[in-house]
Parts: C-alpha cells; sequence; structure tokens
C-alpha cells in the first residue's frame, strides 16, 4: 500500500469515527487511540499513542472536556488534516526519509523548521515555496512560520502547501476578522497566538471562525513564578487552547529553563489543566531525538541565516539562498 493510500484509508477511518463524537466525545476519543495504535508504526508514534492510551483511561481526566470543546468548537475537517500531516506525512512518511538519509548518507536532517519570513523579499512566496518543497524532499512536513509583517500575505505558501503542517506565530494585534476569513480555506494551519493583553481578543477571533489556534509565551527571568504558578496555563484554559506552549528568552538562566520543563512534564503527567503544557524548544528536541538522534532545533532568519535557538542563539554562516537545503545540512549539521 502506497504512503497516500495509507493516508486516505486512515482519513476514512477517522471521519467515521467521528461521526459520533457529538454523542460520546469520551468513547470517539478512545477508539481514535486505539485505532491509531493499530496503524502506528514507528517509535513516536507508538510511544506517543500508548502515552495517551494511559492517560485517558483516567475517566476524570480534564483532557476528555478539552477534546469535547475542541470537536464542537474548532472545524473537524481542519482537525483531521492538520493533525494527518503531523503525525502521518510527519512522523510516519517523513521520519522515515530522515532516518533514511542518516543511515545511508550520515545527514542530520531536522524534523521541524522554523521560518522568520521577510515579506519585503522579492518574490518570496516563490523562494520560500522552494525551501518547503527541499523540505518535503528530505522528509520536513512540519513548519513554524513567523512574520512581523502582515501574516496575511503569508497565507497563499500555506495554501501551496496542504501537505504540510503550519503552525503560524502571531502577535495578537495581526489577528483581524479579515486574516480570519482568509484562513478559513485552510485545513494545515494553525495560529500560535502570543501572550500578551490582547491575546483574549485574538483568540475569541479565531473560535468565532472554528480555526485551529493556542497559545505560546515567550517567556523571560520575570516571567519565572507566573510560570511555575500555572497563571499561564489557568488562562489558556479559559481561551479554550488544546496547547499552552512556551519557549525561553535568551536571558533565562539555565536554572529557570530547567525548572519549567520540569514543570511542564509534571503537569502534563498530571494531567493538571485542561490543555496540554508544551515546551516549543524541549518538547521538539524530545521528538526529534525518537525519530533520528541526534537532533538539532533550527531556524532561519528574515536574511535566511541558519541559526540555532533555545539555550543560546548560534548563528551560522550558512544561508538557505545560497545553497540547497540538503547541502546546507550535510555541512552544518
Amino acid at each position: 500500500m502506497t504512503a497516500k493510500t495509507s493516508r486516505i484509508v486512515i482519513k476514512t477511518f477517522i471521519k467515521t469515527a467521528l461521526k459520533d463524537s457529538d454523542e460520546s466525545p469520551e468513547r470517539c476519543t478512545r477508539n481514535l487511540v486505539d485505532m491509531a495504535l493499530n496503524f502506528a508504526n514507528g517509535r513516536f508514534q507508538q510511544s506517543f499513542f500508548e502515552i495517551s492510551r494511559a492517560m485517558l483511561n483516567n475517566e476524570n481526566s480534564p483532557y476528555y472536556p478539552l477534546i469535547e470543546d475542541v470537536l464542537k468548537h474548532m472545524d473537524k475537517e481542519k482537525l483531521i488534516d492538520f493533525g494527518l500531516n503531523i503525525g502521518y506525512n510527519g512522523c510516519t512518511t517523513g521520519a522515515h526519509m530522515i532516518r533514511k538519509l542518516k543511515r545511508t548518507e550520515d545527514i542530520n536532517v531536522p524534523w521541524l523548521l522554523s521560518l522568520v519570513i521577510d515579506t519585503s523579499l522579492p518574490d518570496f512566496i516563490t523562494k520560500y515555496d522552494s525551501v518547503l518543497k527541499q523540505g518535503k524532499e528530505l522528509g520536513i512536513y512540519t513548519y513554524f512560520l513567523y512574520t512581523k509583517d502582515d501574516p496575511a500575505e503569508i497565507l497563499p505558501l500555506i495554501q501551496n502547501n496542504p501537505d504540510c503542517a503550519i503552525i503560524l506565530l502571531c502577535d495578537p494585534s495581526r489577528i483581524t476578522e479579515e486574516l480570519a476569513e482568509k484562513s478559513e480555506a485552510l485545513n494545515n494551519v494553525l495560529f500560535a497566538v502570543k501572550y500578551d493583553d490582547q491575546a483574549e481578543a485574538a483568540c475569541l477571533v479565531l473560535r468565532d471562525h472554528r480555526l485551529l489556534y493556542s497559545l505560546y509565551h515567550l517567556y523571560s527571568e520575570e516571567d519565572r513564578d507566573e510560570i511555575l504558578a500555572g497563571t499561564y496555563f489557568r488562562f489558556a484554559e479559559e481561551m479554550h487552547c488544546p496547547f499552552a506552549a512556551v519557549f525561553s528568552n535568551v536571558d533565562c538562566s539555565i536554572e529557570t529553563r530547567h525548572a519549567i520543563y520540569q514543570k511542564i512534564t509534571e503537569d502534563r503527567s498530571a494531567q493538571r489543566y485542561r490543555t496540554i503544557p508544551l515546551d516549543l524548544f524541549c518538547d521538539t528536541e524530545v521528538i526529534g531525538n525518537i525519530i533520528s538522534s541526534p537532533t538539532s532545533v533550527v531556524g532561519f532568519g528574515p536574511d535566511g541565516t541558519l541559526y540555532t535557538p533555545g539555550r543560546e542563539v548560534f548563528r551560522t554562516p550558512y544561508n538557505l539562498f545560497d545553497q540547497p537545503l540538503k547541502e546546507l545540512f550535510t555541512k552544518a549539521l
């Protein structure tokens, strides 16, 4: 069975299972996890769905009302396509390609790329279309995209790559009714809304349009106590966010980063909130090491320069506009 056929079969099973979601979201969720375990044939998928099934054995899990809310208020077709783009294209088909490149050519390919896009670049859509095409040829189907400009300008790039899972990081002030309306036709994008005073209004706009969204918190040293006390995660609950992610600023100490990630892993295991806490750097690294170790968390700045974010921003002389991605990874990673 080809990868394309397998995806069609899996999507058909999921759509059939979701028909019962309004009557019994709990049973529907357990059935989906059991079905996923039958299809899962990779290390990451097996580990993820086994943990999920263990968590859902808790009948009082806050994840049940979270799932019920998501199924009622987010477009199901978007949930299915985005989920398959990450879970099947990225962590199954893509992961197989990444491991093969490591085994046969000794190239370390990251499973996810972060791109800061300068929309003032001439013909930037064509340039980044080429980047994503090269990425998919290497097995990369998941992308973080950010621009300081109007995110609506990036939507054609997202539309051109429907087989990718795009997490579009947005400042809340950029989330408008016009942007939401333009995004309704896209099934492969999740809006990551920056946590600030305008985040509530932005989340309400996205929810009204049944779009996929979550929160992210770019935290600094002074935010430590607020995160450890759970204030941020409780706000994410109120905003009906499936995920509440954090990402450390460069001024944070190693001790703070470690304490916050320990808090996140404990909260996830204890199922403490009606949202799933994530650390964008640490959890990306963990997933990458499961897919193919050693992994690197890789980003590209608005000028195309490769850098490694997270613990310390390290800029390299490598540029995605000057050489193919495969050649770049061969040299840089």
